[in-house]
């Protein structure tokens, strides 16, 4: 028979906002680790109605010391959160913890608390020695430490924004690494410098590689680091890729689930992809799109340091930073959020019910702010709130407990996802061998395309000769392949004198289109052809997917064949682009900006049942 709970609480006065705070307290995953906690087991089993029950376990020495039934965190961010364990072995029964950022007058009072019910009296020993300070007063520590290198990052201004990533690998900082040949990390830095990365970011990396904890280089994503070290996205990445190449890191590719975002498989190469994957703690199976669930992530190579990275905490808010609350709903009641919501979209979701969409914006919305979960929906379906502070009331009318999270509809832009990486010139020149399994095909939901061809070439080859009709075309190949690299885009393949591209964004096709028709221009073109009217380029946006054609990587799909389509409604010098591309931002005002005419038109595209919108681009204003 259990006894009596045990209650722990700590607490301390902070110049911190909770938004200060939250990425600090909120991180259980590195707080459980640094104050001590073993590295836990978790398996999932199933529920019926949806998601699934996570159990954790404690193993030492191949026994199981403890075992739980953990249920999901419940929190408001930046606010609070709380986690409930129900124990089926160990010396306690039950232990109910978290922690309140309380905002007061400018500062923040930071509350600690833990109820721990003991299975016995050794368990009322273990609470009182060793889980309660724990889980309390370490983690004030960790909070005092954190405001005082915060605080001196600048320069003891407490309004002042600053990247708090460097504060919280202070107060997380464990052991020094232990980097195998310190030698070898200085030899492989210099290679890497010598075949072409930054010579700034390659002595980041080599820093980073030789000081910083197991968890922030054992999954690194170049773009986080690069915001950190206040270097160029897209330099880091080609960067990082040439440092795979020498031996310096390792490349993984990471599918991540598209409800809870995280990492649930990981190969080393496209072709181990199987285009699906399962997530066990959600209890579902998907597709693997290249846009958003496939990522590239790096680690140090093992001859280097071994980064290992146990599992200390499956369910804190800072595992699913997208989730901005989260409840666990019992049957027939209700909650109130109290929360601060900037103008957006959010999906507020339950696996036992369904999910009902949310808009935040300036003007007036619905007079109700409250969701009902029903079974396999919510209602309303669409609810739309003004002003920043909501008050959101969720009602249950299920028969059995429901998880339910808000969740942010926007995905961070700090990953490199395969469908950026795909369209760099490094990563095809690098990699020319990553490819997808045979006959798998990859969706993408959007990607710019751009193709190029040459106007009457084959009147030109009959006109000028063909030896000279070939240095012009060689020579034209030597104009686009620049532009290409130049705006963060990648030469698929060329068919015959003819060029496909593929961009990040149409923003960066049409900033390459320009430069290709401005270069054309300067070529020494044979007697008897006009530059300026030689080069045909035509552009569009959309979904497609990633393919392996002829053992390499390739796209395919309607939104091709429209940009191939596309490029064929052109004349020589002109630039075409379809009216999804337009609409893009910025896209408008550049073109606008450097055509000396733009005409809006109309085409049956051969193979395209509808008439398709396109912007003719005449005249192309060129820099001196």
């Amino acid at each position: 028979m259990s006894l009596e709970p045990l209650h722990f609480e700590a607490s301390l006065e902070s110049s911190l906002s909770p938004e200060d705070l939250w990425p600090l307290v909120a991180d259980t995953q590195r707080l459980n680790r640094s104050i001590g906690l073993p590295v836990a087991h978790f398996e999932f089993t199933p529920r019926e109605d949806g998601g699934s029950v996570p159990t954790g376990t404690y193993r030492q020495l191949g026994f199981t010391i403890s075992r739980w039934r953990e249920h999901p965190f419940e929190f408001v961010k930046p606010y609070q959160y709380s986690v409930l364990r129900e124990y089926e072995v160990g010396p306690f029964t039950r232990v109910h913890g978290g922690t309140q950022l309380i905002p007061r007058e400018g500062r923040t009072t930071v509350r600690v608390w833990a109820d721990i019910t003991p299975r016995h009296v050794l368990g009322v020993l273990a609470a009182r020695l060793l889980v309660g300070p724990q889980s309390t007063s370490r983690v004030l520590t960790r909070c005092r430490r954190y405001e005082s290198e915060l605080l001196k990052q600048r320069g003891g201004a407490t309004g002042a924004e600053a990247p708090s990533v460097q504060a919280q690998m202070a107060v997380f900082a464990g052991p020094a690494p232990d980097v195998k040949d310190e030698r070898r990390l200085e030899q492989l830095t210099a290679e890497l410098v010598r075949v072409g990365g930054d010579p700034e970011i390659s002595g980041l990396l080599k820093a980073h590689l030789a000081k910083a904890p197991d968890d922030r280089v054992s999954s690194m994503r170049a773009f986080e680091l690069a915001d950190l070290w206040g270097q160029d996205r897209r330099a880091t990445l080609a960067s990082f890729l040439r440092a795979t190449t020498v031996g310096l890191l390792e490349m993984r590719w990471d599918v991540l689930c598209p409800v809870c975002r995280v990492p649930k498989e990981s190969v080393g190469t496209l072709a181990e992809m199987t285009g699906q994957a399962h997530c066990e703690s959600c209890a579902v199976t998907f597709d693997a799109s290249f846009d958003r669930l496939v990522e590239v992530r790096f680690r140090p190579a093992t001859a280097i340091r071994d980064a290992v990275e146990g599992v200390f905490c499956i369910g804190g808010p800072q595992n699913t930073p997208h989730v901005i609350a989260q409840t666990e709903l019992p049957a027939g009641e209700s909650r109130t959020w109290e929360l601060r919501l900037p103008a957006g979209q959010y999906r507020l979701r339950s696996p036992q019910s369904g999910a009902s969409l949310i808009e935040v914006g300036e003007r007036p919305g619905d007079q109700a702010s409250a969701v009902a979960v029903e079974p396999l929906r919510m209602v309303p379906p669409l609810l739309r709130l003004a002003g920043e502070q909501v008050a959101l009331e969720i009602e249950s009318h299920l028969e059995a407990p429901a998880v339910v999270a808000l969740e942010e509809q926007s995905w961070a832009d700090t990953a490199a996802t395969a469908a950026l990486v795909s369209t760099m010139a490094e990563f095809r020149d690098l990699f020319s061998s990553e490819v997808l399994a045979p006959g798998l095909q990859v969706a993408i939901q959007r990607l710019a395309l751009l193709f190029t061809d040459l106007s009457g070439s084959t009147a030109m080859y009959e006109r000028i000769g063909q030896a000279r009709a070939f240095r012009l075309v060689q020579d034209h190949f030597r104009v686009l392949d620049p532009a290409i690299r130049g705006h963060n885009g990648s030469m698929v393949k060329t068919i015959g004198d003819a060029v496909m591209a593929v961009f990040p964004s149409t923003k960066d096709a049409v900033g390459c289109a320009l430069q290709m028709q401005c270069g054309i221009r300067e070529l020494g073109a044979a007697e008897g052809v006009d530059p300026t009217h030689l080069l045909k380029v035509g552009i569009h946006s959309g979904a497609c997917l990633a393919v392996t054609l002829n053992d390499k990587l390739d796209y395919f799909g309607t939104a091709v064949n429209i940009a191939a389509r596309t490029e064929h409604e052109c004349y020589g010098g002109e630039i075409m682009i379809t009216a999804e591309g337009w609409g893009e931002e910025g896209v408008e005002e550049l073109l606008t900006a450097a055509a000396e005419r733009v005409e809006p038109t109309k085409a049956m595209l051969r193979g395209i049942t509808e008439p398709v919108r396109l912007f003719r681009i005449i005249g192309v204003k060129c820099p001196d």
